[in-house]
Order: structure tokens, then C-alpha cells, then sequence
């Protein structure tokens, strides 16, 4: 029996001879994101390609989906799952604060040569023509 990290290797090593997958709306499926043996009730939904994704990140960082004798390590396993899926969700939180950022430096950009009497956006000279 291999280890985890030639596991990992292996994964990596097929991920590699794989074909990205392309995400569309009709690829969704429920994801355990605690692990299905683990908690069969909690699930979201998620698209193909991210429940890959986490689905590796999960056995790369240890989560064994299997069921486990001891109820301690279940517990483990399924928090070590969730930890995956956390930091997933706080590394979308914080693109979509920097995205928001930008939009708002944007903003007050705009506002602020309204104010000052910056330079009008130049108009269109398409209705100009032919007169």
C-alpha cells in the first residue's frame, strides 16, 4: 500500500495528462463538503470542475473520505474537509473584495472629476456627419 504523498504524486501526475475541464451550467453536483462517509447531509452544490479541485486539495492535505472505525477520526477527517473548503471560500471572498475595490477607486475617480471640473467624455461625432 502507497503512502499519502505518492498518492499525491500520482494525482498530481494525472492531473498533468488530464484535459482541463471547461465549466458549464449544466455540469452541478452536490458536493460533501464534510465527506460523504463522514456527513451524508451537508452538501453544496458546485460544478464539476471545483468539485475536483477540492476534491484534490482535500486528500492533499490528509482528509481520508473513507469511513473510519474510531468516531474521533471521522471527526478529524471531516474537519480537515472543511478546512478545504474554508480556505476555498475565503480565497473567493477576498477576489471579490479586491474586484470590488477596484470598482470603487473606479467611482471615486469619476465623482471626483465631476466635481473638479475635469474633462467631459468626449461625445460621439457620428450624429454630426452629413449636415
Amino acid at each position: 500500500m502507497i503512502g499519502r504523498e505518492a498518492k499525491t504524486v500520482l494525482r498530481n501526475s494525472r492531473q498533468q495528462v488530464r484535459p482541463l475541464r471547461k465549466v458549464c451550467p449544466f455540469c452541478i453536483e452536490g458536493d460533501h463538503i464534510l465527506g460523504r462517509r463522514h456527513n451524508p447531509n451537508l452538501i453544496v452544490e458546485v460544478c464539476q470542475l471545483h468539485h475536483v479541485q477540492l476534491t484534490e486539495e482535500r486528500l492533499t492535505v490528509g482528509a481520508d473520505m473513507k469511513r473510519q472505525r474510531k468516531p474521533i477520526k471521522s471527526v478529524e477527517m471531516a474537519l480537515r474537509s472543511l478546512a478545504v473548503t474554508g480556505h476555498a471560500n475565503a480565497s473567493t471572498i477576498t477576489k471579490i473584495s479586491q474586484g470590488l475595490e477596484f470598482c470603487a477607486e473606479k467611482l471615486k475617480t469619476l465623482e471626483e472629476s465631476d466635481r473638479g471640473g475635469g474633462k467631459q467624455p468626449m461625445k460621439s461625432k457620428r450624429g454630426k456627419r452629413g449636415k
